[in-house]
């Protein structure tokens, strides 16, 4: 039922999501908080017959008996949600859409995962194309941080919007909006070449000094697809289920084998933390025109393979 609402974007009008929209709505009326009232009240009532929505599907699936799949105790997987619709796109941008992915994947990797362990397709599902991709918890965590980075950037372009929009209608000398419009539109650039640069240096165990820094720019592209992804629609879903907890007869000392269970854990509430804190707050499909506008223009295989081994 989880993914259910994922996939249909019903997770919005649940849990940090919905409290997102409650806050984006009452900063956007602080200065006429009399607005705020209607517009979350509207909202309510949306909330409301989706969650009406969500109990008939619920009950659907069990009436149908409908067989539900979990994760296994220790595996982790990241879910793309592709919007794609029907009959406007060929099995090229299939592949591109694709390679986009591995790129991003790769730089995570190397950036986080010092065993290089791949990342793998476990299953692919219709609609909008859904990729369940099976990672390790390294992955996930890494995927975490970038995200994390990344839906930070998106909400400081938003804003800056906002911030943009009110110097225009308080008619400010034209110095003072144009100075201010020319550090919006390079801000978000900066932003990404510096969520990569820090992660790179805070994660990446490599010696080699010339892969380092290279890395950071191949990350820097890849955060950038990642935004401009994000920005027109694609949803990520990082998922994963921590070992099952060994049975300790009371009295009796764990073994080795039972503590590297328990550290285990340990590592997987630590990444199920992150997982937590990366979700988005805003609905970037309201903002999409000017978070592309604002976001550095895509890389092609050519420029990317500048600088690169």
């Amino acid at each position: 039922m989880a993914e259910t609402l994922v996939n249909h974007g019903l997770d919005d009008y649940v849990g940090d999501k919905l409290f997102g929209k409650v806050m984006n709505l009452l900063e956007q009326n602080q200065l006429t908080p009399n607005l705020a009232a209607p517009e979350i009240e509207k909202l309510r009532s949306e909330t409301s017959k989706k969650m009406n929505c969500v109990v008939a599907i619920d009950n659907a699936f069990t009436d149908l008996e409908v067989e539900y799949w979990l994760l296994s105790d220790g595996e982790a997987e990241m879910l793309i949600n592709m919007p794609m619709e029907s009959e406007t796109k060929t099995l090229e941008d299939l592949a591109k859409e694709s390679k986009d992915w591995n790129q991003i994947c790769r730089a995570v990797t190397e950036t986080f995962d010092p065993e290089q362990n791949r990342v793998t397709i476990r299953s692919v599902a219709s609609g909008s194309i859904l990729l369940y991709l099976a990672a390790t918890a390294t992955f996930i965590f890494g995927m975490a941080k970038c995200l994390k980075g990344v839906n930070q950037v998106l909400a400081e372009v938003i804003k800056m919007k906002t911030l943009y929009a009110q110097l225009v209608e308080s008619k400010l000398p034209p110095s003072v909006s144009t100075g201010f419009e020319m550090h919006k539109n390079g801000k978000a650039k900066t932003d990404l070449e510096q969520l990569a640069s820090t992660l790179v240096g805070e994660h990446y165990s490599g010696t080699d000094l010339r892969r380092k820094n290279e890395l950071k720019n191949s990350l820097s592209i890849s955060l950038t697809r990642l935004s401009q992804k994000l920005a027109t629609g694609t949803k990520v879903t990082l998922r994963l289920a921590k070992p099952k907890k060994p049975k300790i007869s009371e009295g009796e000392e764990p073994s080795q084998e039972q503590l590297a269970v328990l550290k285990e854990i340990e590592r997987f509430e630590k990444v199920q933390k992150e997982v937590d804190s990366s979700q988005a707050t805003l609905e970037y499909r309201d903002h999409a025109n000017e978070l592309v506008a604002a976001l550095p223009a895509p890389v092609n295989d050519e420029q990317e393979n500048t600088g690169r081994v």
